[in-house]
């Protein structure tokens, strides 16, 4: 059973030269210890807006089974967690722990799997289901 304090947000895009439409903001779930750092690599570093941060948790689907009645009252998202040992050359390895909403799955972990070599990944990618978990109103 696994739970994790985390921060819900929405990203957008920075505009480029000459862009009038503007790119729908993406749903972010990043661990509330990294939040700060995260957030301003993206702002700060990389010129993306955020928007609209709740903080909450995110409960792996055995703990949500068994307290499943404690959030009848709380809106409830799928969010899959990704985790895997990346290990460079002589480096012991460093955990990679990420999360993203189920619904779009697939399309973003291509995506963020092009940040790492295959060759480097220790113990295979490891996948599991939870629920980003937050009360009504919040």
């Amino acid at each position: 059973m696994k739970k994790v304090e985390m921060v819900r947000c929405f990203v957008s895009s920075p505009s480029k030269d000459g862009e009038e439409e503007s790119v729908p903001a993406t749903v972010r779930y990043v661990p509330s210890d990294i939040h700060r750092l995260w957030r301003y690599l993206m702002e700060d570093v990389k010129g993306f807006t955020i928007e609209a941060s709740k903080t909450s948790f995110w409960v792996d689907e055995e703990m949500y089974s068994r307290e499943k009645a404690v959030y009848e009252e709380h809106t409830i998202d799928d969010v899959v967690e990704v985790s895997f040992v990346y290990c460079r050359d002589s480096e012991v390895g460093r955990p990679v722990i990420r999360y993203f909403p189920q619904e779009q799955f697939e399309s973003i972990l291509g995506f963020f799997m092009k940040n790492f070599s295959e060759e480097y990944i220790r113990g295979g990618l490891q996948k599991a289901k939870g629920y980003f978990v937050a009360r009504k109103g919040f």
